[in-house]
């Protein structure tokens, strides 16, 4: 996060938001940090319009279409929106609740590990209620994953490369056959091939590297890489769950979050029916 020499305010037709500072960009967007006029702080998303494309409006405009549809509280959602035009930034913005760090963040930190499986929990929810309303995010990573430390809630953001389907387009964009998509560490196999039709299932790979990275602090790509029952092995059986995820052929992963939530529902509803009948037991021993 860097400061702002001037302050930059944002007017929708309702209310005004003073930026100070510069919390990350990339590609054509800016993401600052703002006040809005109760006080709160939020986060305002441009897409700056000198390096904006009319491929990179497009998808601007369909990701806060969705953003302002959705109601799922692990997906950011967006609260006002407007158009800028100053001398110093120019373009459309969205605004949406400031959060305080991104999984990349957690990722540095030493966690519990039932709290890893409680944020495993949020990322996979989110996930899947964008595939329910039939958008494949395809840029799923750490930095992407953001994070409130006061209310525990693990939002999914940045849709700006997400496809959607014909009933949830605002706009159609075309994606070119040499177009690649997506942060190469955590992109899917078929992601890496130009003119491959990425879907649910490339999303599904990102979601084993990050569970994955959650509880060894590493990545796995390749053969002999770090495994989560080395890490905690209470929590082994996530490995099983891992190697399908990175499965390399798409159709042998599991095809939707369903597939991925009912082997780790099954297992913790296991241990916890076997821990209970133990705790039975023991209260139960005569002398």
């Amino acid at each position: 996060m860097s400061s702002l020499k001037k302050p930059i305010v944002f007017e929708t037709a309702f209310a005004s938001y003073t930026a100070d500072s510069l919390l990350g960009e990339g590609g054509a967007g800016r993401v600052y940090s703002a006040t809005a006029p109760d006080g709160s702080q939020v986060a305002v998303k441009l897409l700056a319009e000198e390096r904006a494309s009319r491929d990179k409006r497009g998808r601007f405009k369909n990701e806060l279409a969705f953003l302002l549809r959705n109601s799922h509280k692990n997906i950011v959602t967006v609260t006002d929106h407007g158009l800028i035009n100053s001398p110093s930034v120019s373009g459309p913005f969205y605004v949406m609740r400031r959060f305080d760090c991104s999984l990349r963040i957690l990722l540095q930190e030493t966690l519990d590990p039932k709290w890893m499986m409680r944020l495993l929990a949020q990322l996979l929810d989110g996930v899947e209620a964008a595939h329910l309303q039939g958008v494949v995010h395809r840029d799923l990573k750490p930095e992407n994953v953001l994070f409130d430390r006061k209310t525990k809630v693990l939002a999914i953001a940045d849709f700006g490369v997400a496809s959607f389907t014909e009933d949830t387009l605002a706009t159609i964009v075309e994606t070119k056959p040499t177009q690649r998509l997506a942060n190469f560490l955590y992109a899917a196999p078929e992601q890496r091939v130009p003119g491959r039709k990425v879907g649910i299932p490339a999303d599904l790979y990102a979601i084993g590297l990050m569970l994955n990275e959650l509880f060894t602090k590493e990545v796995p790509h390749g053969t002999d890489h770090k495994t989560v029952g080395s890490a905690s092995p209470e929590f082994g059986f996530m490995d099983a769950i891992v190697l399908q995820l990175l499965r390399q052929d798409p159709n042998e992963r599991p095809q939707s979050i369903a597939a991925v939530k009912q082997p780790i529902q099954r297992t913790t509803l296991k241990r916890f029916l076997n821990n209970a009948w133990r705790d039975f037991e023991d209260s139960h021993i005569c002398g």
